[in-house]
């Protein structure tokens, strides 16, 4: 695959020859064009020019007029030839260089066995995994771009194309509604789902005074907040937010729109809004798909350096399912793996006992590394190699959940 890639940058360097400098042979057969035409049009203002001098003080020397109007003609023809050659010339070559690029690169894409690729391809039972992880990750993301629009439809082609539970993608199309009418600034729906005394009801207070100031009724914001946002202190007791409303009473004021940030607050709301649906349908927020992707993408690096120690040291991976180095990842795309057994104190980590490497990569729990660091104070050795370790010099270690 790295030879096709690399033949493939090759002969697309050698189709866009010249175009650093602006001149591949289809920008010059489009810039001789233009200059042409901009020949064309000087030639019929000189033409113009002629025609009034003829009408008047040339008006009793018609051969003069003719003369010059023969001279026009044959600038004409002669700025053809050169722009028909030159088109003619640079069409050909443009023509000849994608032939080439046809053969040596595109054709010889065809020219392999698309599973000769895959150094590590999935077993044949993980294909459906696979396939429900694509159906997920349509429904969470990508609804607005399936063919069909009201609810059932979406749903049924959910089902039927991708496979995706009925029940999970009813979940997924309301959920996507609801984001679109926020979207569209209807907070109906929204307010009247969300929680009453949860953070997305005040958010969505705040969003709804900002559209109110922005229409200019100052009077409706100020008795919308003073309607809603006290009621809602009492109720919750989180008379902490008041900062929040603050901005917005200054704005009514002082008369200005200026600091609204309407996009920023939509933007918070439908975050809250999604991750609040979420939880409350066991649905995940982040697709398995954007998970495994986003932590390919990033581990891409490590894997690719711990292949070629690999293959230096003539060694492999002992067991299945084993990641011989720790892989640093986001919080986001990080999970604790909770079968992970501490090898010096025999006992399962937590999240409050997580493990740590040291720095010969062998890995520990916390408690055990405060044990044998006295707490930090002090260098140990390696229960596993004499490599000496200092308690600096660890970190603590992610496994991901894929």
């Amino acid at each position: 695959m790295s030879e096709l890639l690399g033949n493939l940058e090759c002969e697309y360097q050698k189709l866009t020859d010249g175009a650093a400098a602006g001149q591949t042979h289809l920008k010059k057969c489009l810039d001789d064009t233009h200059n042409f035409k901009m020949n064309i049009k000087k030639l019929k203002g000189y033409l113009a020019k002629q025609a009034q001098d003829a009408a008047g003080e040339d008006s009793q020397n018609p051969a003069k007029f003719m003369k010059r109007r023969q001279l026009a003609v044959e600038k004409l023809n002669k700025l053809h030839k050169q722009w028909d050659s030159g088109a003619r010339k640079s069409s050909k070559l443009a023509i000849q260089q994608y032939s080439k690029f046809q053969k040596n690169a595109i054709n010889k894409i065809y020219d392999f066995e698309l599973d000769q690729v895959y150094t590590n391809q999935f077993p044949p039972s993980a294909r459906k995994h696979v396939e429900s992880a694509i159906g997920l990750h349509i429904s969470r993301y990508n609804l607005c771009e399936i063919p069909e629009q009201d609810s059932e439809g979406m749903v049924r082609y959910l089902e039927n194309v991708y496979g995706v539970n009925s029940k999970i993608s009813t979940n997924f199309v309301e959920m996507a509604q609801m984001v679109r009418q926020l979207r569209q600034d209807n907070l109906d729906s929204c307010m009247a789902w969300c929680s009453e005394g949860s953070n997305l009801e005040f958010e969505l207070h705040l969003l709804k005074a900002m559209f109110l100031l922005q229409s200019g009724d100052k009077s409706a914001t100020y008795l919308y907040l003073l309607k809603s946002i006290p009621d809602f202190m009492t109720k919750t007791k989180k008379s902490f937010l008041r900062h929040r409303v603050a901005p917005l009473l200054a704005q009514l004021v002082i008369s200005s729109e200026t600091g609204l940030k309407l996009e920023e607050q939509r933007n918070k709301c439908i975050e809250l809004f999604t991750r609040e649906y979420c939880a409350r349908n066991s649905l995940p927020f982040d697709s398995s798909l954007f998970l495994v992707v986003m932590s390919g993408i990033m581990s891409f690096q490590f894997f690719i350096k711990y292949r070629t120690l690999q293959a230096a040291r003539h060694v492999d991976w002992t067991t299945e399912n084993e990641l011989p180095f720790n892989v640093k990842l986001p919080d986001f795309l990080t999970n604790f793996h909770p079968i992970f057994i501490c090898p010096v104190l025999k006992e399962e980590t937590t999240k409050e006992n997580p493990p740590y490497a040291l720095p010969c990569h062998h890995i520990i729990s916390k408690f055990s590394l405060d044990k044998l660091s006295k707490n930090g104070t002090c260098n140990f050795k390696c229960p596993y190699c004499p490599v000496t370790a200092a308690r600096s010099k660890t970190s603590k270690v992610n496994f991901v959940i894929l």
